[in-house]
């Protein structure tokens, strides 16, 4: 029986809702989507918590007023998933954040975030916008630099990744907890993982793995299915407890 974990989303369904449930999945996990305003999440027999993409995070959630770019966010998704990281971090539970997944773990442990990257950096390249079926393809590298979990499973790099958000976490505020594991080569946060070492998984990351995972044969798609791996692998160790 492979172990479950939670997968919560958007309160409407979105095409890239099943990309992750088929990247968990091939990985070996069981996947309980949930919404806000649905069932209660069964947290009690959950072996591991994914924090997906999707809108941004309300902003006075980090007490800022939002940007004018800011798309609208999801009050009660963010509540959910905050609850839920509240949750996982009680227990122990594996812990992989993917996209506004970093940025809603960041918030929940008192970070920050940028809200609008093209007016910080001065170009757009993070919001890349492939066409159908080529979300795996690479829009920037990544390179690693902390001797940690991240190292561990990918190297130090430079890697290429896809890349699809307009928004990051502050590095002037990385939450409690956690410390910057990689970033972009004009300085955005890429990744955030433990500040100490640690037996729990808890892995951040603001590409998009879960495409790279389903993609076309190569270092992409290894590098993804790395993380998902370690992830699985986790989840099984917490289940057998």
């Amino acid at each position: 029986m492979p172990p479950t974990v939670l997968l919560p989303l958007g309160a409407a369904e979105r095409k890239s809702d099943e990309t992750y449930i088929r990247a968990l999945e091939a990985a070996g996990l069981a996947v309980e989507v949930v919404r806000p305003g649905g069932p209660p999440p069964p947290v009690e027999r959950a072996a591991g918590l994914v924090l997906a993409g999707g809108t941004d995070i309300d902003p006075a959630r980090y007490r800022e007023p939002p940007h004018p770019a800011a798309y609208p966010p999801e009050p009660a998704r963010d509540a959910l998933e905050l609850d839920l990281v509240a949750a996982a971090d009680a227990a122990g539970m594996p812990l992989f954040a993917i996209c506004r997944g970093l940025q809603l773990l960041n918030v929940a442990r008192g970070g920050g975030l940028l809200q609008h990257l093209p007016e910080l950096v001065g170009h757009g390249n993070h919001a890349d916008a492939p066409p159908p079926g080529e979300k795996h393809r690479p829009a920037h590298t990544v390179a690693v630099e902390t001797d940690g979990p991240l190292r561990a499973l990918l190297g130090s790099g430079p890697f290429e990744v896809n890349s699809r958000h307009h928004q990051a976490a502050d590095p002037a505020r990385i939450g409690r907890g956690l410390r910057i594991a990689a970033r972009a080569g004009d300085g955005v946060v890429e990744a955030l993982e433990p500040d100490a070492p640690g037996p729990r998984f808890l892995l951040a990351v603001q590409w998009h793995p879960e495409d790279m995972a389903l993609g076309p044969a190569g270092p992409m798609r290894d590098q993804a299915r790395a993380l998902f791996d370690a992830f699985a692998a986790a989840a099984r160790e917490f289940a057998a407890r």
